[in-house]
């Protein structure tokens, strides 16, 4: 094992254990790396690494079952299997002089720390999550482990006050969610920039074949006030993204000229989202859905002073004909 990976991982000698795993109900569970040994939590099994990769598990000291494609023979010790494979090479696209520290598997046994630190928060909300949800659900997660069939794609801003699963009611799977600066959704265009959310756009259409695409913008929102504010849009990453709003900042400026500034940005909240709609049929894919009927699109903006959910839906206007 390189330097690297020693450092790393926490580990100290080809016999240390690494940080993070620690034995439960007096038991050690381990599994080796070449020499070096690991203990886990996780499941009530061991692990061994053979010199020619194979990996095997112990329970109640006797070997049983081999390991194939990072698979245990038994469903249980799935986490202490994956952390095996883990260990050998993570990390190594990190930026010379870096290196991973404090890697461990976190489940429903796991003990943390209470020491008030966000990280340590986060844990414990998924030992809760784990042992609340999705232990209690086990059909609804062996189906997610096949796949996702989410009929509803949702743009959302990044905003931390507004968290579409808990606004809504959504479970696991239910929803494909997208968030950015201002929930903002670019025009199409073929240039050779990166393109997170045309991408994840693309994916929910054409690939998951979603049903209702929601984009939903919300009161107070920093994204449209810097968009409203500012004169430049160059410079910066936050500039070059909320010009996608320009359109939305020049509907509100003719409507609301003269008005208090928390108006403007108001008005400019929905209107910015209507601009994403527009921009949503620029993406042909997206457009010749709209067409059939195959797929729908609409506007929400969630108004957290309030607690109030506005939502509208976009369609084609029927045209007349004459004869």
């Amino acid at each position: 094992m390189n330097l690297a990976l020693q450092q790393g991982y926490g580990v100290v000698s080809k016999s240390g254990f690494t940080p993070g795993f620690d034995g439960v109900d007096g038991s050690l569970r381990e599994f080796r790396v070449g020499s070096v040994k690991v203990t886990s939590t996780a499941r009530q099994c061991v692990l061994r690494v053979s010199d020619r990769g194979g990996l095997r598990r112990r329970v109640g000291g006797k070997e049983s079952g081999g390991v194939e494609g990072g698979r245990c023979s038994s469903s249980r010790p799935r986490s202490v299997t994956a952390r095996a494979s883990l260990l050998q090479g993570l990390g190594g696209s990190l930026k010379e002089g870096y290196v991973l520290k404090n890697h461990g598997i976190v489940d429903e046994t796991t003990e943390v720390e209470s020491t008030g630190d966000v990280i340590e928060k986060l844990k414990k909300g998924f030992k809760h999550f784990k042992d609340t949800q999705y232990n209690q659900k086990p059909d609804l997660y062996a189906k997610l482990a096949e796949g996702q069939e989410p009929k509803v794609m949702m743009i959302t801003c990044a905003d931390s006050r507004v968290c579409p699963t808990m606004l809504h009611g959504l479970e696991a799977g239910e929803a494909f969610i997208v968030r950015n600066v201002a929930n903002l959704v670019p025009p199409c265009e073929g240039s050779g920039e990166h393109h997170g959310t045309s991408a994840a756009i693309e994916f929910a259409v054409t690939v998951l074949q979603v049903e209702r695409i929601v984009v939903m913008g919300h009161s107070n929102c920093g994204g449209i006030k810097a968009l409203m504010s500012r004169d430049t849009y160059s410079g910066d990453f936050v500039g070059s993204w909320i010009r996608i709003g320009l359109p939305a900042k020049k509907k509100t400026l003719s409507l609301f000229s003269g008005k208090p500034f928390q108006e403007q940005c108001t008005f400019c909240e929905q209107e910015a989202v209507n601009v994403s709609l527009a921009n949503l049929l620029t993406f042909p894919f997206i457009e010749e859905r709209v067409k059939t009927g195959k797929l729908h699109i609409y506007g929400m903006h969630y108004d957290f002073i309030e607690g109030q959910l506005t939502s509208w839906e976009i369609e084609r206007e029927e045209v007349p004909i004459h004869a």
